[in-house]
């Protein structure tokens, strides 16, 4: 299949998430590596080890700071790239890759064994620089060498839309938000500029709700702002004009000046968007096995 996708000009990323497993916390069922070496393979409270530190919201922390852990992952990587030639991987909750026992570190074991490694300098490295742990949020903190995941041109973007920034900030996105990744010899492609991601509100929601509608049976909320402007009820089911014209704008397709793409950086746009995925105004269908998850 890789071969195949090389073929016709496309790269292949993994999206790879060592930070947690199916195992939950001390409630969850043994699955693997709680039966095999629990408290090597899972970071665990130092005073209370029979409860797990929860940095990923899942419930359980994989410990890449052990040896024998780091090992694991670091071979798994060098699997996908020897075995089957991808071209780079995007790191769910990376921060938590880079997690000692004091805390986020971009000198961490795992940064480290990748900057040496002379297989995976040759591929790309994308952080999703965040985790819910103590200093999780990291944008910007990674080494040279990776690229990161920007919400911070996300923001940006959606509140000058709405009139709520200044055309000064906007500038600074525009440029790869060089506050923010411009040191150490980080270049502009460190940044990974998007409006919308797999979580929070899809393109058309942007244009269709003020707020969130987590009303589905055990939608989860999140705290993230909704950064919208309707432009109508959300209980309209005809498209307003405004915000018909709002749409190919803000979904910043190529046919349209001023495109996220042009922008410097890398451009990176949800699945659905060319197809206004609908999810009702759900801004984490992430629980959901229906049609607003699809």
């Amino acid at each position: 299949m890789v071969a195949k996708y090389h073929e016709a000009g496309l790269e292949v990323i993994l999206d790879v998430v060592y930070n947690h497993t199916a195992e939950g916390n001390e409630k969850g069922p043994t699955l693997s590596f709680k039966g095999i070496d629990n408290a090597s393979y899972y970071r665990l409270l130092p005073d209370q080890p029979r409860y797990y530190i929860n940095e990923t919201g899942t419930g359980n922390t994989v410990n890449v700071s052990h040896p024998r852990v780091l090992q694991m992952v670091m071979d798994s990587l060098r699997y996908w790239v020897e075995g089957t030639n991808v071209d780079g991987f995007r790191f769910d909750l990376g921060t938590i890759l880079a997690r000692e026992p004091n805390g986020f570190d971009n000198k961490s074991g795992f940064l480290k064994a990748c900057s040496q490694d002379p297989l995976l300098q040759t591929v790309k490295l994308i952080a999703e620089p965040w985790d819910c742990g103590p200093g999780g949020y990291q944008v910007g903190g990674f080494p040279p060498g990776w690229a990161e995941w920007n919400d911070k041109f996300r923001d940006t973007v959606r509140d000058f839309w709405r009139d709520q920034a200044p055309a000064s900030e906007l500038t600074e996105r525009i440029c790869a938000s060089n506050a923010v990744f411009n040191h150490h010899g980080r270049k502009p492609w460190a940044s990974v500029n998007f409006l919308t991601a797999h979580g929070g509100f899809t393109l058309n929601d942007i244009v269709t709700y003020n707020e969130k509608h987590n009303d589905a049976k055990a939608a989860r909320t999140t705290t993230t702002a909704a950064l919208t402007i309707a432009h109508g009820t959300a209980a309209l089911r005809d498209l307003p004009t405004t915000r018909r014209s709002q749409r190919p704008a803000f979904a910043a397709d190529p046919q349209y000046a001023g495109h996220v793409a042009a922008f410097a950086g890398h451009a990176h746009a949800a699945r659905g968007r060319r197809v206004w995925q609908n999810a009702g105004g759900n801004n984490n269908a992430y629980c959901q096995d229906s049609e607003i998850s699809c």
